[in-house]
């Protein structure tokens, strides 16, 4: 069975289901294994077996595309206060593909336009309330050609660990996970390398059924997932809109669509109207990849 197995499951319901996944979840379980297999009573400590529960969890095990639908929130923390500026709204397809028996690779495209936070509509400009300028907001739309590579060992970009080797070092998979019920509770952080305005650094938790991720028949799990990136209140356009020395906070949260068409229709008119890449994987650009060019622009060398 294919990873499409899950599509034929009403979405409504497991987004109802995953919905349920709080505080109380620890001490309310969620019952046996919705798969009618053994209920699973605990998580595996071996780094092979966790990559694959990973994959499964954030992605596929199959060659397919992975769409999250992704909404969030825009702070400004300032050094006495903390602001809701704006919000986003957006999306992260991912293309995956197995290489071996213990590598994956997926290739990232992620499209967020910014909202007004009570109306939700999309808006292309924000006043700061902290200096008065009008700034544009761009759409924020990157794609990796280059690929994520996903082992036993670690999680890397090639052209970033090749820059960086004492930031990427190799070592065991070793998740951050805890099991209760029949829910899946990850967290993981990234704290991103130095050619990243500092401070910098993303924290999020994702929730999958563990019922789902052990189930061999199954080549993904559902999910949702909620977390907060810091950002340096240097980068353009937050030290034009007069936040330094702050930084900024967008809070955010996603859920793991069946299929792509299930983003919200203005949404995907925007995202496709905007650039015609939007539903081919970023493994078929031309050019340097992101990275690499960032690299090139910091005059970073690869070792």
């Amino acid at each position: 069975m294919t990873d499409h197995a899950v599509s034929r499951r009403s979405f409504a319901t497991t987004a109802a289901r995953l919905g349920t996944m709080g505080l109380g979840a620890a001490a309310a379980g969620l019952g046996p294994s919705s798969q009618g297999h053994a209920a699973v009573t605990s998580l595996p400590t071996d780094p092979v077996e966790q990559l694959h529960a990973m994959v499964k969890m954030m992605g596929t095990r199959a060659e397919d595309r992975v769409v999250w639908k992704t909404k969030g929130k825009i702070f400004a923390i300032m050094p006495d206060d903390v602001v809701l500026m704006y919000g986003m709204r957006g999306s992260e397809s991912t293309w995956w593909r197995q290489i071996d028996d213990t590598t994956y690779v997926r290739y990232n495209s992620t499209m967020s336009f910014f909202t007004d936070p009570k109306t939700d509509e999309i808006i292309d400009t924000y006043t700061s309330p902290f200096n008065g300028e009008t700034v544009t907001l761009p759409v924020s739309y990157i794609r990796h050609k280059e690929g994520e590579y996903f082992t036993p060992m670690g999680t890397y970009y090639g052209s970033m660990k090749k820059a960086f080797p004492e930031h990427y070092k190799e070592e065991p998979l070793h998740m951050d996970w805890t099991l209760d019920g029949d829910v899946i509770r990850r967290q993981e952080g990234d704290n991103f390398p130095p050619i990243i305005p500092q401070p910098s650094m993303e924290y999020a938790s994702m929730f999958s059924w563990a019922s789902e991720v052990f189930d061999p028949d199954l080549d993904r799990a559902s999910g949702v997932s909620s977390g907060w990136n810091i950002m340096a209140g240097s980068r353009t356009p937050y030290k034009e809109l007069g936040i330094p020395p702050g930084s900024v906070n967008w809070h955010f949260d996603a859920v793991k669509l069946d299929d792509v068409e299930q983003l919200d229709a203005d949404y995907l008119e925007r995202a496709r109207a905007h650039s015609d890449r939007f539903d081919v994987s970023p493994e078929l650009d031309e050019g340097p990849s992101f990275f690499e060019r960032i690299l090139a622009l910091r005059g970073v060398t690869a070792n």
